[in-house]
Order: C-alpha cells, then structure tokens, then sequence
C-alpha cells in the first residue's frame, strides 16, 4: 500500500487534514489528501494550501499533517 493511501484511511473520521507537499517547478506546494482537507480547499476555492490558511484550519479543531504525520508549518509551502 503506498503512503498516500495508507494516510487517506488512517485518517478518515480524525480532525486530521492531510496533505501531501509536492515540489512544483521549484514552489513547495501542499494538496489535499484526504475527505477534511478536500472539503477545506473546496471552502478555500483553492486546489492547494495556502500559508495564512494553516492558522484558520487549526481554530476549527483540526491539525494540518503531512502524510508523513509531521505538522506544516507556514514556511514549508511557497
């Protein structure tokens, strides 16, 4: 089972949003990877995370996790 799979169904029913940090043309970029991060960008409009976003996400309850489990911080997207 490769890791994205693997986070999408550990984390269904959490307050976890889980992206996955991907290298675009020199811009960290962070996608969704599991249903409460795919509602929370189609909220944003946005298909990506955005930094400001990170703080508003944390105020509803959840914690925005790379695949990995790591916390993303602001300065890990571009």
């Amino acid at each position: 089972m490769d890791t994205i799979h693997h986070a999408r169904i550990v984390s269904d029913g959490t307050r976890l949003a889980v992206y996955q940090l991907k290298d675009v043309y020199g811009r960290a970029l962070a996608y969704p990877v599991n249903d409460q991060a795919e509602t929370i960008q189609g909220l944003t409009g946005f298909k990506t995370l955005r930094r400001n976003d990170i703080a508003k996400i944390k105020e509803l309850g959840f914690r925005v996790v790379t695949v990995h489990g790591e916390n993303i911080q602001p300065n890990m997207i571009g």
